[in-house]
């Protein structure tokens, strides 16, 4: 029975990621918001995917997929750009002696998030042989990276709720 428990919140973990890769795609028509959404899918990829080791690797590579499906990309940029990073993250995380204080956490998920910004723009730039409009990642990176510090306290709680034994 607890083993059963235990799944389904792992499950329900999952889907709340699923939920928010179709945050990220859905379609406000209000003055272009639609491509200034923040990542929220990358915020609880770095959480749960680095820090938490709860996503494996190929959940994170479907997420890609899909998200990219739904928004029209290139099939496997997304995944691309998320396999890329977890596994450079998770090498230095183990590589250096991480104290796993708030600040710190905070620095690594805007390192995360530029990066993740930078490969696609360029993968996408080559992708389509012209560079893109700058203006929507820049506004993107700056949104993720203030709305982190108040998502990153709800991850803290799922984890807390849905991870540890009560």
């Amino acid at each position: 029975m607890l083993q059963q428990k235990s799944i389904s919140r792992i499950i329900l973990l999952h889907l709340i990621a699923i939920l928010f890769v179709i945050m990220n795609v859905s379609d406000i028509r209000i003055a272009g918001l639609s491509d200034l959404i923040p990542l929220f899918d990358l915020m609880i990829i770095f959480y749960f995917g680095i820090f938490k080791n709860a996503f494996s690797i190929w959940f994170i590579f479907i997420l890609g997929i899909w998200n990219d499906a739904l928004n029209g990309a290139p099939l496997g940029t997304t995944a691309l750009c998320y396999i890329l990073l977890i596994k450079l993250f998770l090498l230095l995380n183990n590589k250096m002696i991480i104290k796993e204080n708030f600040i710190q956490i905070w620095r690594q998920f805007v390192a995360f998030c530029f990066l993740f910004l930078s490969m696609k723009y360029t993968v996408l730039s080559a992708f389509n042989g012209e560079f893109l409009n700058v203006i929507t990642p820049i506004v993107q990176f700056i949104l993720s990276s203030v709305l982190y510090i108040l998502m990153h306290k709800f991850f803290d709680y799922l984890s807390q709720k849905l991870l540890e034994d009560n």
